[in-house]
Formats: C-alpha cells, sequence, structure tokens
C-alpha cells in the first residue's frame, strides 16, 4: 500500500469533527416574518400630503395597531416608512440627526428636500450588499424647490414623482391615484385623494389598518397632522 493511502481518509468510516457537530444541530422550519403597510404621498399646488395606514404585521399576526409610519424629520420634510420597522426607525434616526447637523452648520437654513434625500440614498447604496428591508417616500416643500415627493428604494435609487405608494397595499392604492391624480390640485383635494388611497388598501390588503395618518406639508405655516379613523 502506498503512503498517499494511508494518508486518504476512508469516506465510508471517516467523519469530520464539523459533520458531527452540524448533524447534531436541530433543523428548524420557522415560519418566515414579513411586514406589510401603505404609504402613499402626493404633490399639490402649494403642499405635499403623506398618508400611512397604522398596522404593522408580522406573517398572519398584527403585531400593532398604532404603528407610528409617518415621520418628522425636519419642519418641512417628512417621511414615510414600509418595511422591516427596526431598519426604518434607524434610518429616520440617522436622517434626523444628519439634517440637524446640517442645518446648524448653514445657521439654521432649511436643507433641501433633494439633498436628504441623497444623504439617505448613500447610507443605503453602502449597504446594499446587506439592504435595509424599507421602502421610503421621503416629501417637503422648500423655497428653492417648490413641493418634492421622492420615492426611495432599499438599495438608494431616488425616483422623483408627483405622486407614489410604497407598502404591501401599493397596487391597490396606485388605481386611486391614477384615476383621481391632477395637476395643481388644491390641498383639500390632495388630501382626499390620499384617504380614499389608503383606504383602497386598507379594504383589499390585510396587513393594513387600523385608521390613516396624515400630513399636510406646506410652503407658508407649519405642518398639519391628523389621524382619520377607518
Amino acid at each position: 500500500m502506498r503512503k498517499e493511502d494511508l494518508l486518504k481518509p476512508n469516506n465510508s468510516a471517516f467523519t469530520t469533527n464539523s459533520e458531527i457537530k452540524l448533524s447534531k444541530i436541530p433543523q428548524i422550519d420557522a415560519p418566515t416574518l414579513k411586514t406589510g403597510t401603505t404609504t402613499v404621498g402626493l404633490t399639490c399646488k402649494d403642499a405635499v400630503i403623506l398618508g400611512t395606514d397604522k398596522r404593522a404585521t408580522m406573517s398572519y399576526f398584527v403585531a400593532s395597531k398604532t404603528a407610528e409610519k409617518l415621520h418628522m424629520i425636519q419642519e418641512h420634510l417628512w417621511m414615510t416608512i414600509a418595511g422591516g420597522v427596526a431598519d426604518a426607525l434607524y434610518l429616520v434616526d440617522i436622517l434626523r440627526a444628519e439634517t440637524n447637523i446640517y442645518q446648524l452648520v448653514h445657521d439654521g437654513k432649511p436643507i433641501l428636500v433633494k439633498s436628504a434625500a441623497k444623504l439617505l440614498s448613500n447610507i443605503l447604496y453602502q449597504n446594499k450588499m446587506f439592504p435595509f428591508q424599507v421602502g421610503l417616500i421621503l416629501g417637503g416643500v422648500t423655497e428653492e424647490e417648490g413641493t418634492v415627493v421622492l420615492d426611495i428604494s432599499a438599495y438608494g435609487s431616488i425616483l422623483p414623482e408627483k405622486y407614489c405608494a410604497v407598502g404591501s397595499g401599493q397596487n391597490f392604492s396606485y388605481g386611486v391615484l391614477e384615476a383621481r391624480y391632477k395637476d395643481n390640485l388644491t390641498i383639500e383635494e390632495g388630501k382626499e385623494i390620499v384617504k380614499k388611497a389608503v383606504t383602497s388598501s386598507i379594504i383589499r390588503d390585510m396587513a393594513s389598518g387600523n385608521g390613516i395618518d396624515l400630513v399636510t406639508i406646506k410652503k407658508d405655516g407649519p405642518a398639519e397632522r391628523e389621524f382619520v379613523s377607518i
């Protein structure tokens, strides 16, 4: 027998420590945890309207009926969140801190909506190999830009839109938005469209529900927030 044959392990009788350890690990068929939501944003003549539902889910379990999916970044800049709650809230905190620093450095001048979006996009893109599980709408109003709504994906893409919807109920909301949206909407008309769009998803999407959070971000005056019971 050759020396090489003596050193070669016999697969029928030879088992490595790693194989022994792996064989002892119990195989668990864990359910996949998912989140669902409906978020909508649109531009009006003098304002941006954002709306979200209030339900947070894990697969078929309703985890919360009072989830906060509408967040103020700055007084003129708001964001809706969809997807993984932990990832989304982390990004809200980071963007709020970065925009605070910007405005402190620039003597309180409001950051441009598109500049804030670029900050967020850079964070998302840098983590694209292990992406944040989120879908975001960033909306706001500045003197230089006017009314702005941006659809921001988990990989950091920025899509300027007149209206958009993100989340598990987005398909139902888009049906309303496509049919009813027009240029130069009044604030009241815009709010009514957002309400109908989110309501359409609440009726048909089991992961959306428990009322609607609305915010109206105006050119003149503070943002106005309200809750609509469904």
